[in-house]
């Protein structure tokens, strides 16, 4: 969790430097072009106004003074000078290893709409130098007539040197924000973080089972805080409503079971004092059958509230020896029939599960299976375990069921035959531990007939 928040911090810091940063280098690359081409108009415009008498006479010792300012204008940092007289042809520079006086410059466009009394300016690539130049050209006027004409040119490698330099400056003070972004964001993190794994323990710790589990509320910044009490408070009404249920299902189960005893006694009682003829016999049969039918009735609504109100931790299970037990029990039963219960399991099996869903949820299984299948069936259990996951299957001889009947068996109050005495509440009760247990179940119709009760749990994961 302060990984994931001090990342997504630090993110967000990189994205703003990054977009702020990469225009802002555009704009001191644009900037630093301009401050160079200003500069250059404003000395070319001197070095014109300097050498307006030179170019006037052409005579040397004119020429020599301007020259020699070239020379120092070259030496001090500044840019290539070249200047030509009125035909284009060059009588000044400063980079005599580089340019020839008396050669024509004419053909260049800088020069040819300087000596016209234009002012140019750009970049361009130099096919002598070999380099990209930035350039400016002014007209040398002498009164009314252009004389000549000066370029100053910049090599633009120098340009992007300063730009560099300027950018360093910009992404130490970036690097240095991030340093500082980081800190903050490993105290801020910290800080958050440790509110929510306070949090994320007791919700799992509720989660589980253990409702006595509870946030603490004096931990992160205060929206944490804040949500930490309204989890607190949630889970004090959802501790009083299962508390409530459970003692519902505790008094429901000594208020139910007396009056209906009773009744029963009475009708027993009432049997024995009224002649049995064949029409009496089959009304108190009758009776005696409701009775019984309700009885199974409100136990399966009394097992179905205890497993939605004991949602316990779940622990480790022998699934083994507890599926060997429940077979072993349920075979004294399937013999009043004629029936076989066979087991097949692997040896040392052990799930994850709440305790006494294993127990359950074979019993209602072995039930059914026992109920539907005509005497004499063969009823077979597995117990597989496969990759991490423990594999139980009940299979019986009975009628199957449709598709539409696999997806309804475990709702609750559902019986799929009406010759079925369930209360249809076996399979909903089965549903309700496997939940508990994070263990999927499902009854499907087989291909060679009947149907497959499955529940698939997970293995300890040590």
């Amino acid at each position: 969790m302060r990984r994931l928040l001090l990342g997504s911090f630090l993110g967000v810091v990189l994205l703003a430097l990054a977009v702020s940063t990469v225009p802002f280098a555009i704009l001191i690359q644009g900037v630093e072009r301009d401050r160079l081409l200003t500069t250059l108009e404003r000395d070319a415009f001197v070095l014109a106004g300097k050498s307006e008498r030179a170019l006037d006479s052409l005579a040397a010792e004119d020429l020599a003074p301007v020259r020699l300012l070239a020379q120092n204008y070259r030496e001090a940092g500044g840019a290539r000078v070249v200047i030509t007289d009125e035909q284009g042809i060059v009588v000044v520079t400063n980079d005599p290893a580089e340019i020839r006086i008396g050669v024509s410059y004419l053909s260049r466009p800088e020069f040819g709409a300087a000596v016209e009394g234009q002012i140019s300016s750009g970049e361009r690539f130099s096919e002598t130098l070999g380099v990209t130049l930035v350039y400016v050209a002014v007209p040398v006027f002498s009164g009314q007539e252009i004389v000549g004409a000066v370029r100053l040119t910049f090599d633009k490698a120098v340009i992007d040197a300063e730009v560099r330099r300027q950018l360093g400056g910009i992404l130490t003070v970036a690097l240095t924000t991030l340093i500082l972004a980081g800190i903050l964001a490993l105290v801020l993190s910290r800080t958050v973080a440790r509110g929510l794994r306070e949090l994320e323990s007791a919700s799992e710790a509720f989660a589980a089972g253990d409702f006595s589990a509870r946030a603490r509320e004096d931990v992160g910044p205060s929206d944490v805080r804040a949500l930490a009490a309204r989890f607190n408070s949630m889970a004090v009404k959802v501790a009083a409503l299962v508390d409530t249920q459970k003692r519902f299902a505790s008094d429901a189960s000594h208020q139910l079971r007396t009056p209906i005893t009773a009744l029963m006694l009475r009708i027993e009682a009432l049997r024995e004092l009224v002649k049995p003829t064949k029409k009496t016999t089959e009304r108190f049969d009758a009776l005696e059958y409701e009775i019984t039918r309700l009885n199974r009735l409100i136990d399966g609504l009394l097992a179905l509230g205890r497993a939605g109100a004991n949602q316990e931790s779940r622990v480790r299970i022998d699934a083994t020896t507890v599926v060997r037990e429940r077979v072993a029990s349920w075979q004294k039963l399937a013999d009043e029939s004629g029936s076989m219960v066979s087991l097949e399991a692997d040896e040392a099996v052990a799930i994850w599960a709440v305790e006494s869903a294993l127990e359950n949820i074979i019993d209602v299984y072995l039930d059914n299976a026992l109920s539907l299948s005509p005497a004499g069936s063969q009823i077979d259990v597995r117990l597989t375990a496969e990759g991490s996951h423990v594999v139980l299957s009940v299979c019986d001889q009975g009628p199957g069921l449709s598709s539409q009947e696999s997806e309804r068996a475990f709702d609750r109050f559902w019986r799929g035959s009406q010759s079925y005495e369930g209360s249809g509440l076996g399979l909903a009760i089965v549903k309700q531990m496997a939940d508990a247990s994070n263990a999927e179940v499902s009854l499907t119709a087989r291909d060679v007939g009947g149907a497959e009760a499955r529940a698939v749990f997970q293995k300890p994961s040590s």
